[in-house]
């Protein structure tokens, strides 16, 4: 399954909708929200790019999951409901978790599907360990990309796909909104879940260090590390976040919003509080892609 990427300007072509979903963990649950209020409001996504939760999300949506069964689910997870499913010890990969678990779950929650049996066409974006940079899955099992997406730097050890050391998308792109531009969509949103730094204490201390003398050293002491030991890779994956860190997005400069759900990552149990913020977030932007849409001047 492949999505144009030359533009169709033939008067009767539906408006093209791409969405990319940020992590967040349990509080990725509000991109659950922010797709139902999409779809009522009449902007069903044609594309999904996620990373990390937000992939996870966006990998079951694609696979035909409607909101309201996603909604269904939530609400009945609780964090004692996930831990078996993740907990294979990983210590001597420099990781709390080996990973193989968590790839087992996610294969079990998508049936065992891969990209190509998805009804919509779904990219999950991951990071190269070694090299920092972004790499965009879309073809293969799905649950392999989804386990690279997810793997964050000292939790879970990096995914190996394809030959490479992948781990959690989101330390170089928390809401990969740029993503889109590969494609052919004529409305991109990014929708972030996260934490971002106007919403966290460690997050914003850890921007005033990295702009001092010390902190820019150690920055890129660690990004310019060659090692291929478990300490070296991981100091290129902290390296990698804190530039993520680093990054401003100005919000009112792209369509990009930020669900902020009142809950703490580990919160699965309060899934639905998540979803409502995601729900509201999207009907407050609605006049802003409305907008975007009149001036795209294509019909809907």
């Amino acid at each position: 399954m492949t999505l144009p990427r030359t533009a169709d300007t033939s008067p009767g072509r539906r408006f093209r909708v791409g969405v990319a979903l940020g992590g967040g963990s349990a509080r990725g649950y509000a991109h659950i929200g922010a797709l139902a209020s999409l779809e009522r409001h009449g902007f069903p996504p044609d594309i999904v790019v996620g990373t990390s939760f937000g992939a996870v999300i966006g990998a079951l949506y694609a696979a035909g999951r409607s909101p309201a069964d996603l909604r269904a689910e939530a609400a009945a997870m609780r964090r004692r409901d996930v831990f078996p499913h993740i907990a294979d010890f990983g210590l001597h990969k420099g990781a709390l978790f080996g990973g193989r678990r968590l790839e087992e779950y996610f294969d079990a929650m998508v049936e065992g599907r891969s990209f190509e049996d998805l009804g919509r066409f779904l990219v999950v974006v991951a990071t190269d360990v070694d090299t920092g940079e972004r790499v965009m899955l879309s073809s293969g099992a799905l649950a392999p990309a989804l386990r690279a997406s997810a793997s964050i730097p000292g939790v879970f050890a990096p995914a190996i796909v394809d030959g490479r050391r992948l781990m959690d998308g989101g330390i170089g792109s928390p809401v990969p909104l740029d993503t889109l531009r590969a494609f052919d969509v004529d409305l991109a949103i990014g929708i972030g879940a996260g934490m971002e730094a106007q919403d966290s204490r460690t997050i914003r201390a850890a921007r005033r260090f990295l702009r001092t003398d010390v902190g820019q050293r150690l920055h890129r002491s660690l990004g310019q590390g060659t090692g291929r030991g478990v300490a070296s890779r991981l100091g290129r994956a902290l390296a990698y976040a804190a530039d993520g860190w680093l990054t401003e997005v100005d919000e009112q400069a792209s369509l990009q919003v930020h669900t902020r759900p009142p809950i703490h990552w580990l919160n699965f149990h309060r899934a639905e509080a998540a979803i409502r913020a995601g729900d509201e977030a999207l009907n407050s932007f609605m006049p802003r892609i409305r907008q975007a849409v009149d001036a795209a001047a294509v019909p809907v």
